[in-house]
């Protein structure tokens, strides 16, 4: 959740609350991964679209102390940053698919029956997402190939 540990976990919470109350919805047929996922998907969406500004706390900013594996830590972190940031640019129904994708590794089909969308509908959205992402990316690096 954008780094925000406490965030994560009052989504995780809210999940688990909505999983329980909606239990007797589960189909033995489906895949109750696809389930959770589903509201997961939605709570974060719910929550985002209602999200705050978030403030850091300057006692918790690491100090580096200038050496190369700092250094290397420092530039790994602003590379992990910078694709949260071009994540977080793109339109919802193009992350989500990434997200459930690549962070989640779930299938082609089974993003399809989580954002209740067809096949070559999540095909077309990653892939645009992707290619968005690529240009976001290369921006970033001053135009050097990924």
């Amino acid at each position: 959740m954008n780094g925000d540990a406490n965030t994560a976990a009052d989504i995780t919470q809210e999940v688990f609350l909505k999983l329980l109350e909606n239990i007797q919805a589960v189909r033995l047929l489906g895949k109750f991964q696809n389930y959770l996922l589903t509201i997961a998907v939605n709570t974060c969406n719910n929550y985002f679209k209602k999200a705050k500004p978030t403030y850091t706390d300057l006692e918790s900013l690491e100090i580096t102390d200038g050496t190369d594996s700092s250094f290397e830590k420092m530039i790994e972190d602003e590379n992990k940053l910078e694709v949260r940031r071009a994540i977080d640019a793109l339109p919802d129904y193009q992350k989500e698919v990434i997200i459930l994708r690549f962070y989640h590794e779930l299938k082609i089909r089974e993003i399809a029956k989580i954002t209740q969308s067809s096949v070559p509908t999540v095909k077309s959205r990653l892939q645009q997402g992707l290619k968005k992402l690529q240009r976001y990316l290369n921006d970033f690096k001053g135009g050097e190939s990924i």
